[in-house]
């Protein structure tokens, strides 16, 4: 036999962790080196997935829109009006509202609804899936527009393009590092941070503050005390207090009752906002000196196209260029892709009814849309939970829906926009608290508390730092202690021993429970010589690395560290049950050493008596 073809035998006998325990002897077995060997057909992979990503079957994946419209039919339209048209009932206010809270104006927050609408009928891939500004990327872009006004574009396409690039990459794990406790931490203080923000119009103060924070926020509401409108604060009170009562009514009533309490519930958005602006119409007789604060003249017709500038001059003169841009955006344009995917992964599972979601075509989607209203509004889109539950309950059939909301919105802007005017500021705030009220999660903030104490700390870290510092780092700021916690539990194995007579042999067996990386290394060896030095008269120490899939290289320094200081006890030691992978990359680093410490077999007392046989020796240890 050659050598090429002897290697090639050991070599496929490798993955058995049998074969390498009846054959240590075998001289192919010791003369073996165990290498990892180098990729191969790494060409014929590429041009593989090549034709795999230029295949009609990824066209088809990207752009959901082929796979149904060709099936198309008649009564499909029938229903994706009704919901469409539903739906843009309730986005007009909302987006109104989300406009002039993002400080930008109510007519961006209808333009991003538009095309952020327009680009999910083409790319989205879950039928109940409303596109639209929310309350969170509205907070999280506040302070930019301070800065940069319309300029905040900007952050909108970077925005996009990272998070095309993570569904490109399938990143979308990355969402996966944002555990519960951040999420529900981030989700209430963001709820208490736009709810302060929007006291300030429930109670007809102009002033606004230099942020919208939580603390600046109720600072402007204390210090402007005496701008108090007593006609706002009426109306605000009482749209609330309409809005709640109108939430509570959804399940009253049997058969076709309910369902009319049910869409009363879900339109109580519109109705609010319409019953607010006749009041305003009628009672308004000087239009310098309205009864209400006003949203004002909004814009008629479509936005015009721009590319997003890479310069900016705000309103004050400031220039600004790309890197300065940058550093007034900071940490935004990656918190708002994350945090959009995670509100737009989520409101799909919520509506999926089982089916598998496809996050990386929901962030492409996302992505594409972001990229689209990049072009005519700073306003950032994300999944909306409150239009998507009303598109479902409209009996919705496809993403046409999101076409048809589109075209309601657009001809609002046409025609709609002198009613608009008279929409009063108190009533869109009610309409963003009375959101927030419901928005926070009460019960799983005490399932938290009930599940799992540790797990406050996360949840109260990240909302305490986006409640008196800023969003973006505040979830960071979880993110970063849940880190700290995996760190800590990858670097503290729950270890255990306990002792055998075997063979005549006093073994001490100790149990591994996860894999081992750099930073346990060391405390496997800290342990396993504290309990030597806690016992008397051991001769053989056996790890069991049934549990160890992964093992690094300061892994297995630490076993060559252990083995040494053992022998200086006077002990040896025997590896038992490991994985081939882990085995052969131990056997890389010193195979003379670890070919004699390997064993497999299945059960304690016989592998014990195999090792006696084939490597205790007394007189040399004595020696």
């Amino acid at each position: 036999m050659s050598k090429d073809e002897s290697c090639s035998t050991v070599q496929s006998e490798m993955p058995r962790v049998s074969r390498l325990v009846v054959n240590q002897n075998d001289e192919r077995i010791i003369s073996y080196d165990y290498r990892e060997s180098p990729p191969r057909g790494l060409g014929l992979w590429i041009r593989r997935r090549g034709r795999v990503l230029w295949s009609y079957s990824i066209v088809l994946k990207c752009l959901p829109i082929l796979c149904w419209l060709p099936k198309y039919r008649w009564i499909d339209l029938m229903y994706d009006i009704i919901a469409g048209v539903t739906v843009a009932l309730t986005a007009i206010p909302q987006s109104i509202a989300y406009g002039i809270l993002s400080h930008l104006g109510p007519e961006r927050g209808i333009y991003s609804n538009v095309l952020g609408c327009l680009a999910y009928t083409v790319f989205g891939s879950v039928k109940d899936v409303t596109i639209a500004p929310t309350s969170l990327t509205a907070i999280m872009v506040q302070d930019v527009v301070k800065e940069l006004g319309y300029g905040t574009a900007l952050l909108t396409f970077l925005a996009a393009i990272v998070t095309i690039s993570f569904g490109a990459l399938n990143l979308g794990v990355l969402v996966r590092f944002i555990s519960i406790p951040v999420v529900m931490g981030f989700t209430s203080a963001a709820c208490l941070t736009i709810g302060s923000a929007q006291i300030r119009t429930l109670l007809g103060i102009k002033t606004q503050g230099k942020r919208s924070d939580f603390v600046t926020s109720w600072t402007n509401v204390f210090t402007h005390l005496n701008e108090v409108r007593l006609p706002d604060c009426l109306l605000g009170g009482c749209s609330i207090v309409f809005l709640v009562l109108f939430r509570l009514t959804k399940n009253l009533g049997q058969g076709r009752w309910r369902y009319f309490f049910k869409f009363l519930c879900l339109l109580r958005n519109a109705i609010i906002v319409i019953i607010g602006a006749a009041l305003a119409y009628c009672l308004t007789t000087d239009m310098d000196n309205p009864v209400f604060n006003l949203t004002g003249h909004v814009p008629a017709g479509l936005p015009s196209f721009q590319v997003p500038p890479f310069s900016y001059t705000n309103e004050n003169g400031t220039e600004y260029s790309f890197g300065e841009m940058i550093g007034v955006m900071r940490l935004s344009i990656i918190t708002i892709p994350l945090v959009t995917t995670l509100e737009i992964v989520s409101v799909a599972k919520a509506f999926s009814q089982g089916k598998v979601i496809d996050a990386t075509q929901e962030m492409i989607a996302l992505g594409m849309s972001n990229l689209l209203v990049s072009f005519c509004s700073p306003l950032p889109v994300a999944g909306s939970f409150t239009r998507s539950a009303l598109n479902h309950n409209s009996g919705v059939r496809t993403t046409m829906s999101c076409a048809i909301t589109a075209i309601v919105l657009m001809l609002a802007l046409e025609f709609l926009t002198g009613a608009l005017y008279y929409i009063p500021k108190a009533t869109l705030g009610a309409v963003v608290v009375s959101a927030m009220l419901f928005m926070i999660d009460y019960e799983e903030i005490g399932n938290i508390w009930r599940t799992k104490k540790l797990d406050m700390i996360p949840f109260l870290a990240t909302a305490l730092a986006c409640l008196f510092y800023e969003l973006d780092y505040g979830i960071l700021v979880g993110i970063g202690i849940n880190g700290c916690f995996l760190l800590y539990l990858m670097s503290s194995p729950r270890l255990s021993a306990e002792e055998f007579q075997l063979s005549e042999l006093r073994v001490l067996l100790v149990c591994i429970d996860q894999s081992l990386v750099f930073s346990s290394a060391e405390a496997l060896r800290n342990w396993v010589l504290k309990q030597i030095d806690q016992r008397n008269h051991i001769d053989l120490v056996v790890i069991n690395g049934e549990n160890v899939h992964f093992a690094d290289t300061t892994v297995a320094k630490n076993f060559v560290s252990i083995e040494q200081d053992l022998a200086v006890r006077h002990i040896r030691l025997m590896l038992w049950r490991f994985e081939a992978n882990v085995a052969f990359s131990l056997l890389r680093l010193r195979k003379e050493l670890f070919i004699t410490m390997l064993r497999a077999e299945l059960l304690l007392p016989e592998a014990v008596a195999r090792w006696k046989h084939l490597h205790y020796l007394p007189s040399d240890i004595s020696s």
